[in-house]
Parts: structure tokens; C-alpha cells; sequence
């Protein structure tokens, strides 16, 4: 007879262990999904600020020449068009009407094969009126589309 008592087993058995496994999976299927969106989420804030820049500049631009589009010598002849200098990973800027001497409008679009592709174009006019067309219909005619809040 031995008198070394019986040992005991302090490992995982291969039920807990697929037990575990599953959870962290139903846990991470359920997570992964909102962790994009609020990339998503965060790349839009990123440009609506960005947006809010650029027409600030616009602005700028306007009291210092009393028009949106002066000429390379700051001359209101209505042929110029100012280097809005932003780049975006996501977006492409751009104005989408204008700029003239008394209007413009700005417009951030999302670039094919980025995650943010199928956003819907978000814009700023002159006014301050900003709109973020969801559905991709190029269209404003949604209450929801008159803004930048989600609906």
C-alpha cells in the first residue's frame, strides 16, 4: 500500500474549455458589430468638424475679401476658387456648388472600398445649413436628412 494520497485534477476539462470558448464568441458577435458603427461614428464626427473648419475658412475668406471666390489677388472678379487643403482617409471634399461671391457650398462624400462607403454625403452651405443625405439618394427630402443628427 502506498501511503502517497490520491492526487487531484486542477485542469480545465475540454467541456469547460468549449464552454468558455462559445460564450467569448456570443459575447464578441454581439460587440463587433456596435464597436464598427461607433468607428463609423467617430470617422463622421471627425469630418462634420472638419466641415465646420473649412466653412469657418470660407467665412474668413468672405470678410477678408467680401466674396468666396476671390482671385489669386484677393480681388473679387469672381474667378477664383480657394484651396480648401484638407484629405481625409474616408471622405473626399469638395465644393459642390460654387463657390460664387455670395455662396458655396461644401460636401464630404465617402470613398468606394473604405469602410465608410454607403454613408450618405454630408454638407454645409454658406447659411450654415447643414444636411447629411443617409440614404445616398441625392436628395434632402427626408426630416431626418436635414441635419447632421441620425434619425
Amino acid at each position: 500500500m502506498s501511503k502517497h494520497p490520491k492526487a487531484h485534477n486542477t485542469g480545465f476539462s475540454l467541456i469547460e474549455l468549449l464552454v468558455v470558448v462559445a460564450v467569448v464568441a456570443i459575447l464578441a458577435a454581439v460587440a463587433y458589430p456596435t464597436y464598427r458603427e461607433q468607428v463609423a461614428s467617430a470617422r463622421r464626427a471627425d469630418m462634420k468638424a472638419e466641415l465646420m473648419r473649412l466653412a469657418q475658412y470660407m467665412e474668413r475668406v468672405y470678410t477678408e475679401t467680401g466674396c468666396y471666390n476671390p482671385d489669386a489677388d484677393n480681388k473679387c472678379t469672381g474667378s477664383g476658387k480657394p484651396d480648401i487643403g484638407t484629405t481625409s482617409d474616408y471622405y473626399d471634399v469638395a465644393f459642390s456648388v460654387g463657390p460664387t461671391a455670395n455662396t458655396f457650398t461644401l460636401e464630404a462624400t465617402p470613398k468606394t472600398g473604405t469602410p465608410q462607403a454607403g454613408d450618405g454625403k454630408m454638407g454645409i452651405d454658406h447659411l450654415g445649413q447643414r444636411y447629411w443625405d443617409e440614404d445616398g439618394s441625392g436628395k434632402i427630402d427626408s426630416p431626418t436628412e436635414d441635419d447632421w443628427d441620425r434619425g
